[in-house]
């Protein structure tokens, strides 16, 4: 049996409470129906979706569903395969190798899309199909693309250097898409200790301070969306204070949101010293590793994909930052005039 968006079960553990009710009970009915299915002989229950993250953990425990496989974007290869099986009688091997580079961070759906569109606007003009209708479609807007994805895979290689500096698990893959960049991170252990947080800070904070360093400016590309990296930064320092008893105020627990906490100019003050001291910490690691993140960083450009033992090649030469002289900054203390 194939259950397709089984994250619209959706999870206990969301944080909007609207429906709250309802949505144990759907869940509660879910599990009871997979477990009668469980006990019928020769049935395998598999199920996709595109935000496993969005689904109840009893959902995913096993007995439920034993294996997770993450089905990645195709990575340059992939995509050579796939426009080879539908052009390779049209175009030679060297102009789809080039095209499918270009085209990384695309989804095989995406690469059909294009294909079948271009052939239906040559049709309609009866004429052939040209590569450079599928370049328009599938690569990058010209216009600008050396510098955007120059500072893309600046970003992304200073996550990646900083992960590795600080022992923060295992960098997967990094990729840089039409529409931005990528990286997968398998989270190493962590005992969530304040330095362990703070360390799990200067990760996020590690493409802004790599665009800062090689830049010498910053973009918006750090912010934006609640998934963001200032996002997830801004949460995780409200979180040392407010909730987790390793900050400024002690053991305490602050049920309320963070946006509310945050209109306090006090906490709003700590929480932007604690990401400014997580950016000079990255800032420092990637001082060490300058060299090695311009030449990554060009790699990446060039070949819009590093995984496997490519990137565990550019990885495994990271050098980790000396500690700085001084003491660090104290979370409550003023901004500098």
């Amino acid at each position: 049996m194939f259950i397709d968006e089984v994250d619209a079960v959706g999870s206990r553990n969301d944080g909007d409470r609207h429906g709250s009710n309802y949505r144990r009970q759907v869940i509660n009915g879910f599990l009871q129906q997979m477990d009668a299915i469980s006990q019928l002989e020769g049935v395998i229950v598999i199920a996709a979706c595109n935000f496993p993250d969005a689904i109840d953990p009893a959902v995913l425990r096993p007995g439920r569903f034993d294996l997770k496989i993450e089905v990645p974007l195709p990575d340059a290869d992939a995509l050579e395969g796939i426009l080879a099986l539908h052009l390779r009688d049209r175009f030679p091997a060297a102009a789809l190798g080039d095209l499918a580079r270009a085209a990384v961070g695309s989804s095989a759906a995406e690469v059909d899309a294009a294909i079948r569109a271009a052939r239906a606007e040559a049709r309609a003009e009866n004429r052939d199909l040209r590569l450079e209708e599928l370049e328009a479609r599938l690569a990058p807007d010209g216009r600008g693309r050396g510098t955007l994805e120059w500072r893309v895979a600046v970003h992304e290689c200073g996550h990646a250097i900083i992960c590795a500096a600080l022992g923060l698990g295992t960098v997967m893959r990094l990729l840089v898409r039409r529409d931005g960049g990528e990286i997968l991170r398998k989270r190493g252990h962590s005992e969530t200790r304040l330095e362990d947080l703070e360390a799990e800070l200067a990760y996020t904070l590690g493409g802004r301070a790599a665009e800062r360093l090689v830049l010498s400016s910053l973009s918006a590309g750090a912010g934006g969306s609640a998934d963001s990296d200032l996002a997830i930064a801004t949460r995780l320092a409200v979180h040392i204070d407010s909730r987790y008893g390793l900050g400024a105020w002690g053991p305490i627990h602050l049920g309320a949101p963070d946006g509310a906490l945050l209109h306090d100019p006090a906490t709003r003050q700590c929480v932007r010293n604690r990401i400014e001291n997580a950016e000079q910490q990255a800032m420092a690691i990637l001082r060490e590793n300058s060299f090695l993140l311009g030449r990554m960083a060009r790699t990446l450009t060039e070949e819009r994909f590093l995984s496997g033992l490519a990137l565990d090649g550019w990885l495994g030469q990271v050098r980790v930052a000396r500690p700085e002289s001084g003491v660090p900054l104290d979370p409550l203390a003023a901004e500098p005039s």
